[in-house]
């Protein structure tokens, strides 16, 4: 006799008498994996109301899923929109009316398809939207601009690179939108001093304003530096700033705390002597890549007392100049010299044993710094926390023990292509609070020294050993036993590295990024290992891995479902395995570069599974290979091409459609009466395929090929 299932709904279920508030702040303690999350919803009946219930913030794959997703979540504040590359006005009206009284901010900031229309529906139905990201958005025009003004309460509002919006634009958000307190129009070259000035005249609480690379002029700066609360203004770029634009600065701008006038190679001295009176509480100044530092411009800003952060990266950069800045009254936080020539030990020197308080410091390429620097550096700024001096090559060896000595607060360190090696790591291994590591290039480290690391930087969530080649397995097993949280890890070109490494790697169940291309080593079983203990693994690149094939392809296909780009150039990946990525919907980007066994129609059949592509990366050849037809649908879908011009040879002269309906059965082992219908040159032949393949189950694929 059959034995009858209980009723649920006499079932005592405890966690119903629960308090909402508290099931709420359980979720607030999952919200870092969206795994446990997912696992707690779909625990009982109650906890997937609760769950819907709770959750403020989404971020889709699919546009067409839009209105069954928020249908289940009514009281979504933020919609993030970027993974969508096709976001038309019909979806947009569907978030309008599902959302009206709880959405605050959109993103649709990587996505197209949608104009005025669609815009305007939001603007007029979410009267509680503040923000409003547009970037990307190149064909936009004004009649767009207009819809947005009609966001009554919107506060902040990105543009960057609308390139087709004009001041007519710029003005109707100003006049419409008296809320606005940040605005970035980054790469707006239609938008001048006109559309700036009107913003400035009408949003008189604007705080933030990103105008790089806008052809501008003094004019607008004016209205600009009356605003009573602006703290961020970005004029990077903006060749047609100069000294004398920078005068108006003298009738005061005492909100301003950050200035960013990089790449504005009409600056000097003299313009930047006018902000001493002028905006007497900056904290921030960004003069990268501009005038050359010498004594009078360093000396045009010592009387800045509370300024706190300086990047001159890219700046020529005097002995007189490194030390007037040593000089200055105010206390340096942050300072960043990246890639500036003429910095040298006598300078620097000069500035760390006067700034002592520094937490950040940048010296990249500082090619001519030695060890006297890195020992002024540790001995007198025992705050810092971040330290990147890539490719500074004329410090020896001895220095980075002291960096160990004396850096025990240090959050980063960055020390790609350098002369460190066991010794020194041994001792950077105290520094108990590194986070991220970077050893790409280091030649002389080996093994012993990443035992120090796990041994003893237990805090570590990235390491980058791109390159260093005497690395095996024993240091990334040391590195994976010692380091449980690492998020990310690169080693790239370890020639030694074989699967034992991933095995421990896969043990790392917090790991999200994963490079280790030109590890002709490994093979499939680590990489199955890396699927089945890294469900969290959003990157990972196995280019040049030739022992990576479809057995694989599949345990990512079912475990990894949260892997968004993948890099399978020189690999032994067939067209089989590629189709079983299909059923990962995370996925958007890849790259199939020299894959032997790849074939026009199998490829044109894992295109059209892969249904969430915005890029694929193949060779140039398959743009002549494939038919145009299904490119063109590809393209409509929303996916980009970059076409790489490599010298390929093919059997297959010519792919029809049949040809890729033949390689879709052949790939599934059945489902043909629908293929069969399908001729060449019938309009409808690429939409009959991807219902086809849509409907397929890539468990089929899996059962048909075992590993």
């Amino acid at each position: 006799m059959k034995k009858q299932k209980p009723d649920n709904l006499n079932v005592f279920n405890p966690f119903n008498q629960l308090p909402q508030e508290i099931i709420f702040t359980i979720l607030d303690l999952l919200n870092s994996n969206p795994l446990d999350i997912k696992s707690f919803s779909l625990a009982c009946k109650s906890f997937y109301a609760a769950e819907s219930k709770h959750r403020t913030s989404l971020k889709p794959l699919r546009q067409e899923h839009l209105p069954s997703i928020l249908s289940r979540y009514p009281n979504i504040a933020h919609l993030h929109l970027t993974r969508c590359s096709r976001v038309s006005d019909t979806c947009l009206s569907v978030v309008s009316h599902a959302c009206a009284s709880s959405l605050r901010s959109i993103d649709l900031s990587r996505t197209h398809l949608f104009s005025a229309s669609g815009l305007l529906g939001l603007a007029l139905n979410c009267n509680n939207l503040v923000e409003i990201d547009l970037s990307n958005a190149t064909e936009l025009k004004d009649s767009a601009m207009a819809a947005v003004s009609q966001a009554k309460n919107l506060e902040k509002l990105w543009l960057a690179r609308c390139k087709s919006v004009t001041d007519l634009g710029v003005g109707c958000v100003a006049v419409g939108c008296r809320k606005l307190k940040s605005i970035c129009l980054k790469w707006c070259l239609g938008v001048g001093d006109l559309g700036v000035g009107l913003l400035a005249v009408k949003c008189n609480h604007i705080c933030y304003l990103d105008l790089s690379y806008l052809p501008i002029t003094s004019k607008c700066l004016s209205p600009i530096l009356k605003l009573q609360h602006l703290e961020e203004l970005v004029l990077e770029g903006c060749f047609g700033i100069d000294d004398d634009s920078l005068a108006v600065l003298k009738h005061g701008c005492n909100s301003l705390k950050s200035l960013d006038v990089s790449t504005c190679q009409n600056i000097s001295h003299n313009g930047l002597s006018s902000l001493v009176s002028g905006a007497v509480g900056l904290q921030q100044l960004t003069l990268a890549h501009g005038s050359p530092v010498t004594s009078s411009l360093a000396d045009s800003l010592k009387k800045f007392s509370m300024l706190q952060s300086v990047k001159l990266d890219g700046c020529l950069i005097s002995y007189d100049g490194l030390k007037t800045i040593g000089n200055w009254c105010a206390s340096l936080r942050e300072l960043s010299l990246s890639k500036c020539s003429g910095v040298t030990d006598e300078g620097l020197s000069s500035i760390v044993t006067k700034h002592k308080d520094l937490r950040k410091l940048d010296i990249t390429c500082c090619r001519k710094i030695t060890d006297v620097s890195i020992s002024r550096i540790m001995n007198s700024c025992n705050s810092l926390t971040s330290l990147r001096m890539e490719s500074c090559t004329l410090v020896s060896r001895e220095a980075f023990v002291l960096i160990g000595q004396r850096g025990h607060l240090l959050e980063e360190l960055d020390l790609t292509d350098n002369e460190i090696d066991d010794k020194g790591l041994k001792y950077i291994s105290r520094c108990s609070q590194l986070s991220n590591l970077k050893l790409g290039i280091c030649l002389n480290i080996t093994d012993e020294g990443l035992i120090h690391i796990g041994r003893g930087c237990s805090k570590l969530l990235e390491l980058d050993l791109y390159r260093s080649v005497e690395i095996t397995d024993s240091g990334i097993i040391a590195i994976a036993q010692g380091c449980p949280g690492l998020e990310m890890i690169n080693i790239a070109y370890c020639k030694d590295i074989t699967d034992h490494s991933l095995l421990s790697l896969s043990k790392c169940s917090r790991l999200k990024m994963l490079e280790s291309r030109g590890c002709s080593l490994i093979t499939s079983l680590g990489l199955t290992a890396v699927a089945l203990g890294c469900k969290e693994l959003t990157k990972l690149d196995v280019k040049k891995c030739p022992n990576i094939d479809d057995a694989g392809m599949l345990p990512l296909a079912h475990f990894s479902q949260n892997l968004q780009q993948i890099n399978l150039s020189h690999s032994s990946v067939t067209d089989i395995g590629l189709l079983s990525l299909a059923g990962i919907s995370c996925l958007q980007n890849i790259t199939i570069l020299h894959l032997k066994s790849l074939t026009p129609t199998g490829l044109a059949a894992v295109l059209l599974a892969c249904g969430g592509l915005t890029k694929v990366k193949l060779q140039a050849k398959f743009k002549w290979l494939l038919p145009h037809q299904l490119i063109e649908h590809l393209e409509a879908r929303g996916c980009t091409f970059q076409w790489r011009d490599k010298v390929l040879q093919f059997l297959d002269s010519n792919v029809s459609m049949m040809d890729i309906s033949d390689s879709i059965i052949q790939l599934t082992g059945g489902i043909r009466s629908q293929v069969l219908e399908i001729t060449v040159g019938r309009s409808n032949a690429v939409e009959i395929l991807e219902d086809l393949v849509g409907r397929m189950s890539w468990l089929l694929i899996i059962g048909k090929c075992r590993f």
